[in-house]
């Protein structure tokens, strides 16, 4: 286990839920399946890096998973989506952690999975957290759109 890329995907996770919520990318459609739209992504470019190609196939397959959980939750109020997005945040934590036992993507730093893993996982349970008090974010965002409207 590598203490240090633990370390820093829990510091990079933490940041990254701070700016969003700083700059409000947390009331964003778009923001959290974003992000979890790009993390496929990086193991795909990984594997062509290495010209694995049989990695490059598993990966776009695996990565549909994500990549539709990302776009089904753009069109879901905001306790389903982040419900959603939980889910999808929290698979992929557990993928970057099991993936060198099931697949090997020869491409993928030795340090990845675990630093992945942590960011995805910390981020997985405060959008649980999120989601419980969505109800709340929903009457705050309408207040919101309302005074806006005004």
């Amino acid at each position: 286990m590598n203490k240090l890329s633990l370390i820093i995907g829990l510091i990079i996770s933490m940041i990254i839920i701070v700016r969003f919520k700083q700059t409000r990318l947390e009331n964003s459609t778009l923001s959290y399946s974003l992000l979890l739209f790009t993390f496929p992504v990086y193991y795909l470019i990984f594997a062509i890096y290495n010209k694995d190609y049989e990695a490059v196939a598993f990966e776009v397959f695996v990565g549909l998973l994500f990549f539709s959980i990302a776009i089904l939750s753009l069109n879901l109020s905001t306790f389903y989506r982040f419900g959603l997005l939980t889910i999808g945040y929290l698979l992929h934590g557990v993928y970057d952690v099991t993936h060198n036992e099931i697949f090997i993507n020869t491409g993928t730093p030795l340090w990845w999975p675990e630093f992945c893993g942590v960011i995805d996982i910390f981020i997985g349970l405060y959008l649980a957290y999120l989601t419980f008090n969505s109800r709340t974010l929903d009457s705050t965002l309408a207040a919101v759109r309302k005074n806006q409207q005004e």
